[in-house]
């Protein structure tokens, strides 16, 4: 489980790397940043934070990732 600090420093890591977002609060009140065109919950945007992977190509690397366990 992650805390509020580290969605803090994930959001700071995506401000430092000059990285522009967006967020969209979901129907069912969960907030999802855009980031790169890429749409993330939150969990993984502090999942890519701890990994230090919040970088396009830690992104990336992390969609085919999770495109690859989708089946």
């Amino acid at each position: 489980m992650w805390r509020t600090d580290d969605l803090t420093a994930a959001i700071g890591d995506l401000a430092e790397a000059g990285m522009a977002f967006t967020t969209d609060i979901r129907s069912d009140g969960k907030k999802t940043y855009i980031v790169d065109s890429v749409a993330l919950a939150e969990d993984e945007l502090v999942l890519l934070h701890r990994k230090g992977a919040l970088t396009q190509a830690g992104i990336r690397h992390y969609l085919v990732y999770r495109g690859g366990n989708a089946d």
